[in-house]
């Protein structure tokens, strides 16, 4: 891929994420922190939880996207399946609500991180 455009996907990635890192983090902090200690089923704490990890994985990309990436990308997949396993099917269309926002610039993430280190890997090779 060309360098103008593996600067553009990162860039992408980067807005895609912060946005949903704030737009999520937003959410929860409004609805979420009334009902943060009266909540009996236990699940805002668990949302709360992997977005908090997601948080954690977008801040870790912008220095070493792979491991930033995968962290992102877990923390969406959970975030989603927990959702599944919480509401069931009739969930499906909030599962991926709250995964692909994650997902996706998560795998972005990884993809740049694999990239960088294959092309590093490529250059470098001992005589």
């Amino acid at each position: 891929m060309q360098r103008s455009g593996i600067k553009t996907t990162r860039w992408i990635a980067r807005i895609f994420g912060g946005i949903s890192v704030f737009f999520f983090g937003m959410f929860f902090i409004g609805e979420g922190i009334p009902d943060l200690f009266h909540d009996e089923t236990g699940q805002l704490q668990s949302m709360m939880l992997l977005l908090g990890f997601a948080f954690i994985g977008y801040i870790f990309a912008w220095k070493r996207e792979k491991e930033g990436g995968i962290v992102m990308s877990v923390s969406g997949v959970l975030m989603g399946l927990y959702l599944l396993y919480a509401g069931g099917m009739k969930d499906s269309f909030a599962m991926l609500v709250y995964m692909l926002p994650f997902l996706v610039p998560g795998v972005m993430f990884w993809w740049l991180g694999y990239n960088k280190e294959n092309t590093d890997d490529i250059g470098s090779s001992p005589d």
